[in-house]
């Protein structure tokens, strides 16, 4: 009984966990936390932490220390021992002036910083929009079943009602076979509209990367028409030139990071002075034993008489570099322009961008507005057509084209719902990233 009872229990928890609801908040924040692109850019980001503290480093004197060992001898007298010999040096140095090279270096490294953190911006909205898109097809696939499995129920209705009228003789032949056409018509518009949100789930699945054999049960959001009116009033120009994009500040600082770069190139004409301090120290065996007719030193002595401090200037001119510093600088001015013209284009495909996301907006409004009212009228002429038909005053063929064109209707009104519910959310993800 107990086992029954674990059994059962195991069963409803799985049950309860694969009938999880996803509201489209949750598969966004999902996605942004799955994501491999995500990931990878805040990696790139740690890296470029990194790379700052490394760039800093070089404005601090740099410490080192080394050690040598060596033994001598000479082979032909045997009475000679060998006389092992360690050296010691301590040494710091640091760059005076460079030319600015290195303090453009850290100013590329922190720019560089910025950048990937506004790629990181874009590639988070772009994630979110596809997120978007993908669950607002599953729930037009999901609207549009609905109403392919209405249209069948319907069909049947007319099959059911002339099949009573052949009873008694007042249905034709030819009114039974139009039902039944219509009836498979139905069917099969059905059986592509339960393919296409399949399709839907399947495409959103392998976006979330989630288990195939997860039942995805959607959330319907609800339609906020005041925000949309608010949002079909707005103006690319308000939008271009107040809206912070990510985009084009990226692109920005490809053009400073490219301005920098060519300063750096320019900078290898210019000399280097460094500054640089060592002490250094040995001690022999030799020395210790006496050899070589000298008194006779323990360790300690010998490094503190041998000790050796060191301090100098190092200028460095450069004088013939084989024409490498010129191909540097062009080199970088050609960058410089590359990124110019990229920036250029990347200002102009922002801009095509906001006047697409307020012209679809625009017109999905106002097609919505008209498919409401179409399926207004073809509703009301269903409603009169029905009652005709059941009076035996509307033809089989009329009822028939009158349903066609209420299914219709019907799929234009769920089109058009669908595609102001995508292009307000596109929108607001735009403005909000």
């Amino acid at each position: 009984m107990k086992k029954n009872l674990f059994f059962t229990f195991v069963f409803v928890i799985s049950i309860s966990v694969f009938a999880e609801q996803w509201p489209l908040e949750k598969c966004i924040d999902y996605a942004l936390k799955h994501s491999k692109t995500i990931r990878s850019h805040i990696e790139t980001i740690v890296a470029d932490s990194a790379k700052i503290i490394q760039a800093k480093s070089v404005f601090y004197p740099n410490l080192s220390a080394g050690a040598n060992a060596s033994t001598s001898g000479t082979p032909f007298d045997n009475a000679s021992d060998p006389a092992g010999v360690i050296s010691m040096r301590l040494s710091s140095g640091i760059t005076l002036f460079d030319g600015r090279k290195n303090t453009n270096r850290l100013s590329i490294a922190e720019a560089s910083l910025r950048q990937n953190k506004f790629f990181l911006d874009v590639s988070q909205r772009d994630i979110v929009s596809q997120t978007a898109r993908n669950y607002i097809s599953v729930l037009y696939a999901t609207e549009t079943l609905k109403n392919a499995d209405d249209a069948v129920l319907l069909s049947q209705k007319q099959i059911e009602y002339q099949q009573a009228l052949s009873e008694v003789g007042k249905a034709t032949p030819l009114a039974l076979t139009k039902s039944n056409a219509q009836l498979s018509k139905n069917k099969h518009l059905e059986t592509v509209a339960q393919n296409n949100l399949n399709s839907a789930i399947l495409q959103i699945k392998q976006l979330l990367e989630l288990d195939q054999n997860v039942n995805f049960e959607i959330v319907y959001p609800e339609t906020d028409f005041d925000e949309i009116a608010y949002l079909v009033n707005l103006s690319a120009d308000s939008i271009y030139n107040n809206k912070f994009d990510a985009e084009k500040f990226a692109a920005q600082l490809s053009v400073e990071i490219a301005q920098i770069s060519f300063l750096i190139a320019k900078a290898g004409k210019i000399p280097t002075l460094s500054a640089n301090a060592s002490i250094s120290t040995d001690f022999s065996s030799r020395a210790s034993q006496g050899l070589n007719r000298q008194k006779p030193q323990n360790t300690g002595e010998q490094l503190t008489n041998n000790l050796s401090p060191s301090v100098g200037l190092s200028l460095n001119i450069p004088i013939v570099d084989n024409r490498v510093t010129k191909s540097s600088i062009i080199t970088a001015q050609s960058n410089l322009n590359k990124a110019e013209i990229s920036l250029e284009a990347t200002q102009q495909n922002v801009r095509f961008q906001i006047e697409q996301l307020i012209a679809d907006i625009k017109a999905a409004s106002a097609r919505f507005s008209s498919a409401s009212e179409q399926f207004l009228s073809e509703t009301e002429n269903m409603q009169m057509i029905e009652e005709m038909y059941k009076l035996g005053n509307v033809t089989v063929i009329d009822y028939a084209s009158q349903q066609n064109n209420f299914l219709s209707a019907q799929s234009e009104l769920t089109q058009a719902k669908y595609s102001l519910m995508l292009s307000q959310k596109l929108l607001e993800i735009y403005l909000e990233y």
